[in-house]
């Protein structure tokens, strides 16, 4: 999600934008897209190549495997997971390089898959890494060494990083002459947002939005607010118990869960980065699903504590809620000084290029 507001404003500056991702986050970025008049139908034209932005769909990245209906970890299925994906990153890079001679493009933009960085590289066009973590912080306390070592060479290949507020320490000094920039977000808006907490919060009820991301299937628990005195806005992946008359679930594919961030007084989810980028934006105090397996998350809650912009709970605390919003509504909350800085980093990626 955090790159869609940068294409969205390269698109806005003329620029061709070649988008090539897995099928939902391909879905997400034309909503936005197309809900902002930054696209018409004309202009979005699948592989053709002619229009301004081009949607391909691809399995780019395998990212990790979890136990089904847990947060936790699979460490056999991940290994032989990444061990399978490794073996495919030659053809994968050869196949990218065809797609940027036959796109003629100017550069690379890497949120998080390795060797689109090595493609850019073979190619000659300059890649942009985006850089809040990388793979190795979460895959070395789990892998041999043979298998992180084509990480590690892609992500050597990156011409330039850039390093958001709130990257990780280890991603910070594995590239120490990375350019610092602020948080990239979708943008709130504001009206949206209004009319969002008129509409769900019957009688003064206080609004929780609750997430455990779009990367898993989800949580078995079956979660009980009944007679809690909040209202429960949640995404797909939550199971409440029956009666839960006080639960508004969100459809699937909601493009703007942003805005339903920002019309929550507090919010309950899984710490990946676009979320509490998001969560900061907002100013919406949290309670951070922690997973101590994971090592990325474990950084992310510490730096978000450190803040005093969250709390920590465990996932089995969510059999108590009504311990969870004691917690989450005593915090000793401040709102955090960052900037939404997507707009800064489209400039950048142009005039580093020479398309401004």
């Amino acid at each position: 999600m955090r790159e869609i507001p940068v294409m969205a404003r390269l698109l806005e500056c003329g620029m061709q934008v070649i988008c090539i991702c897995g099928a939902k986050q391909l879905n997400a970025a034309r909503s936005y897209m197309a809900d902002r008049h930054i696209i018409d139908d004309n202009e979005e034209c699948g592989g053709s190549g002619k229009g301004r932005f081009v949607c391909i769909e691809g399995d780019t990245d395998y990212g990790t495997s979890v136990i089904p209906g847990t947060l936790k970890i699979d460490a056999g299925a991940l290994e032989r997971g990444v061990r399978a994906y490794v073996e495919t990153f030659e053809s994968r890079i050869e196949e990218a390089v065809g797609l940027i001679k036959r796109y003629d493009a100017a550069a690379v933009i890497c949120d998080i898959v390795p060797w689109a960085l090595t493609a850019a590289k073979r190619a000659g066009v300059p890649s942009f890494f985006m850089a809040s973590f990388t793979w190795i912080e979460v895959f070395e306390e789990y892998l041999d060494e043979k298998l992180l070592a084509p990480y590690r060479k892609c992500f050597e290949d990156a011409d330039r990083v850039l390093l958001y507020a709130m990257a990780n320490e280890p991603t910070r000094k594995r590239f120490p002459d990375g350019i610092q920039v602020g948080l990239a977000a979708r943008p709130f808006d504001c009206e949206r947002v209004d009319n969002i907490r008129r509409k769900l919060s019957c009688g003064g009820q206080k609004l929780v939005f609750m997430s455990v991301g779009g990367s898993n299937s989800g949580i078995d628990t079956k979660i009980d607010v009944n007679g809690l005195q909040y209202r429960f806005v949640a995404t797909g992946g939550i199971h409440f118990a029956e009666g839960s008359d006080n639960v508004y679930e969100l459809p699937e594919g909601v493009p703007d869960t942003n805005n339903y961030i920002a019309a929550c007084d507090y919010c309950i989810t899984k710490p990946g980065w676009s979320t509490i980028a998001e969560v900061l934006l907002a100013g919406t105090p949290a309670a951070l699903i922690g997973r101590p397996d994971i090592a990325e998350d474990r950084m992310n809650i510490a730096m978000m504590c450190n803040l005093g912009a969250a709390v920590s709970i465990d996932i089995t605390e969510l059999d108590d809620m009504s311990k969870v919003m004691n917690k989450i509504s005593a915090m000793d909350y401040h709102r955090a000084d960052f900037v939404n800085d997507y707009e800064h980093i489209a400039g950048i990626i142009m005039g580093q290029c020479d398309l401004d």
